[in-house]
């Protein structure tokens, strides 16, 4: 480790020359300046100290006016003021300015020691911390968010837009496997709330009941098992965002619940009399029709105005083209870094190929897909025969039967199920319409309904009447 470096700036050169002595016997690479002009040109030249000691009553600048200079410069090391005891109200001054601390001369040498070890630690832990919160925010940047369509640069330019925009809900809409995650947190750390937590929940994964303990908290006593008040999601999430996705899967009475919330920014706890305020942003996501959930009385109405105020709508990646693979690229590159492989591309034949399929699970069964090319590939550039797709058959994604058996693709909704179930069934099987329906287990009216639904075999409107007579 790298010693720390001390700047001590003091008009009396035996002061200066004395404590950079006990500071270098204690390990520090100590340096002193009687001139503080000659300290602020040190730093101008490009070498940084890891903390500063300074006299507060010089001749030619004094501390207070030095402290404004180092801030003017950027730079946020500690900077320790040092008085005699008749200007210590200066020195608390200084602070107020942005100095450390204040020691008060003479010097006592083992406080002064204490003193810069606890500004040390407390930088050290400040730079690490603004390490993770800057290299969060690069991970996150809106340029990670890659292709040229329109679609893909509105998505970039919404995301810039909101960044400094407080309280506004966005809603992220797009096809499981989109990145919906992703964007959700691309908007956190770009924004102003970036110094505040993201605090993700998935609202399908949890029973009604514990969704809403977790969003809200509880109180003690609230149901049997609260041995102990607890804080919800909105409350951990303060000054931050808080991430609902697959927000369609929230059941009725809790939207209402969610609703009054984002109306008065205000909630009591389960069990709770008093009302809690939050700073809180929220951003929401669905895979689903949420126009089509409301006309089924499935989605509030009011809840889908409120949430709906920014929307973002992810493209699936079956109709991006050439992005496909810029996207496969960056995912590579990434890959090459985790697995310390090398990683030059593609062939054309891969990129035609990245290109051409249809990609039913979006980014995130392209990232399956490079991971494992990655871990097998023999040469830097991946050639086609190193990605492996599903075959639709094997998938199954549009009803497809595949050794007698009928796949659906998780995350679709129960509407969508039944629309290709459907459609499977009349696609698979040569039998009379009255069997078909048979099978189904519904009524040959209710088959024609919704067969005429969802637009499937439309050249048979003759056949509407003589269902409906013969089913009346």
């Amino acid at each position: 480790m790298s010693q720390k470096r001390i700047y001590i700036v003091d008009d009396d050169p035996k002061i200066g020359e004395l404590f950079a002595t006990v500071l270098q016997r204690d390990g520090f690479a100590a340096q002193s300046f009687v001139s503080p002009v000659e300290m602020l040109e040190r730093v101008d030249g490009g070498e940084t100290p890891d903390l500063m000691l300074t006299d507060l009553m010089m001749p030619e600048i004094n501390g207070l006016q030095l402290l404004e200079e180092v801030r003017q410069r950027d730079l946020t090391v500690p900077v320790i003021i040092m008085t005699a005891h008749s200007s210590v109200q200066t020195a608390v001054e200084a602070m107020r300015m942005g100095a450390f601390h204040y020691l008060q001369k003479p010097v006592n040498l083992e406080e002064m020691r204490a003193l810069l070890a606890k500004a040390l630690d407390l930088y050290s832990d400040r730079q690490e911390l603004q390490e993770i919160k800057a290299e969060r925010k690069r991970k996150h940047s809106v340029t990670r968010i890659i292709g040229k369509s329109d679609e893909v640069r509105s998505v970039r330019e919404t995301i810039d837009r909101m960044k400094d925009v407080p309280n506004t809900i966005v809603l992220i809409r797009g096809e499981t496997g989109t990145g919906k995650n992703l964007v959700a947190q691309t908007i956190h750390y770009s924004s102003r709330w970036a110094s505040g937590r993201f605090v993700e929940i998935n609202c399908a994964a949890l029973p009604d009941n514990l969704l809403e303990s977790e969003l809200f908290g509880y109180e003690k006593g609230a149901f049997t098992d609260a041995r102990a008040a607890k804080p919800g999601l909105l409350e951990i999430a303060e000054g931050g965002t808080l991430f609902l996705d697959e927000i369609d899967s929230m059941s009725l009475p809790l939207q209402s619940k969610l609703l009054s919330f984002l109306e008065s920014r205000s909630f009591r706890r389960l069990g709770g009399t008093e009302d809690l305020r939050v700073t809180t942003r929220i951003v929401c996501a669905t895979n689903a029709t949420l126009e089509e959930r409301v006309a089924r009385k499935e989605f509030r109405k009011d809840l889908f105005f409120r949430i709906n105020v920014v929307s973002v709508v992810l493209p699936p990646l079956r109709t991006m083209g050439q992005d496909v693979v810029a996207i496969a690229e960056s995912l590579g590159r990434g890959f090459a870094d985790d697995f310390t492989k090398p990683f030059d591309g593609f062939t054309a034949d891969a990129e035609r190929k990245l290109a051409a399929y249809d990609w039913p699970g979006n980014v995130r069964e392209l990232r399956n897909v490079l991971e494992r090319a990655m871990i097998f590939a023999a040469t830097p550039v991946l050639d086609a025969p190193d990605l492996v797709l599903l075959k639709t058959e094997d998938f199954g994604d549009e009803g497809t039967a595949a050794d007698g058996y009928f796949r659906f693709r998780s995350g679709g909704s129960l509407e969508d199920l039944e629309y290709q179930y459907i459609k499977h069934i009349l696609g698979s099987r040569k039998a009379s319409y009255a069997e078909l329906a048979r099978v189904l287990g519904i009524s040959k009216k209710t088959l024609w309904e919704k067969r005429k639904k969802y637009a499937l075999d439309p050249e048979v409107e003759s056949e509407a009447e003589t269902v409906e007579t013969a089913d009346a």
